[in-house]
């Protein structure tokens, strides 16, 4: 790996990474949706959520390629075909229809030491930008974080249901590399699961960082998944790092 080496983008997970969320609603998500649309009268928040449980049954859960890749149903069906079934009409695009059911759906606090960081990168030119599983398109997820973090200057966010491929599958890491014209040895990649984000990065030669609150030291090196990695319990210590080193 090149932690010594200055890199030309750091990307990043989203959920345990940039941003803490509390137990997923379905339900609180559709009610917020539902007041967005122009006739919101039309359908009650019970209806809404009896057509989410319908529809998570018609698709399920447990979707793979051929190859056992898992793959990522996107938010923007699941909602179309509630919104359509139940008459709603909306004057704002699908993205922010996301947007709205994912702000609603549960509550976001974004982990500490997240602006500074994206910070720092920013001061040392580094370049961002996001990788990570999730049902929400890059549109809808990209109007997401800049809610929740004004600063952030991501260059592109690719999701999961973007490509249907979930991590660690290295196609999502080599597709984000060949979008940003860098080769995967130039990015560093930051995420706080093991087998989606350190063996996803290691698997096309990207630098991968792991963030553990409950790391018994704050700054460690890891070779014990057979890869090594380092590990941060906060992100002011990726922080330090970068100034102390480029």
């Amino acid at each position: 790996m090149h932690y010594n080496i200055k890199p030309k983008m750091i990307l990043f997970d989203v959920g345990g990474t940039l941003f803490s969320s509390s137990k997923f609603s379905a339900r609180n998500g559709l009610a917020a949706l539902r007041l967005a649309a122009v006739n919101p009268q039309d359908v009650t928040d019970d209806e809404l959520a009896a057509l989410w449980d319908e529809y998570s049954e018609k698709i399920g859960s447990d979707h793979k390629s051929k190859t056992g890749v898992k793959l990522d149903f996107p938010l923007s069906a699941q909602l179309k075909y509630i919104t359509m079934n139940a008459g709603l009409r909306f004057d704002i695009s699908i993205a922010e229809q996301e947007e709205i059911f994912d702000r609603h759906n549960s509550d976001r606090q974004v982990i500490d030491g997240v602006p500074e960081l994206l910070d720092a990168i920013h001061s040392l030119g580094i370049r961002s930008a996001i990788i990570s599983n999730n049902a929400m398109s890059g549109e809808g997820l990209e109007l997401a974080i800049k809610r929740w973090i004004p600063n952030e200057r991501m260059e592109f966010i690719l999701t999961s249901a973007d490509l249907l491929l979930t991590k660690p599958c290295t196609d999502i890491f080599t597709a984000a590399a060949k979008y940003a014209h860098l080769d995967p040895t130039q990015c560093w990649y930051c995420g706080d699961s093991i087998e989606a984000d350190v063996d996803g990065a290691s698997g096309v030669e990207m630098t991968p960082v792991l963030i553990d609150a409950n790391a018994e030291t704050p700054y460690k090196f890891r070779t014990d998944c057979g890869k090594e990695y380092l590990t941060v319990n906060h992100w002011q210590e990726l922080v330090n790092h970068l100034k102390t080193h480029f």
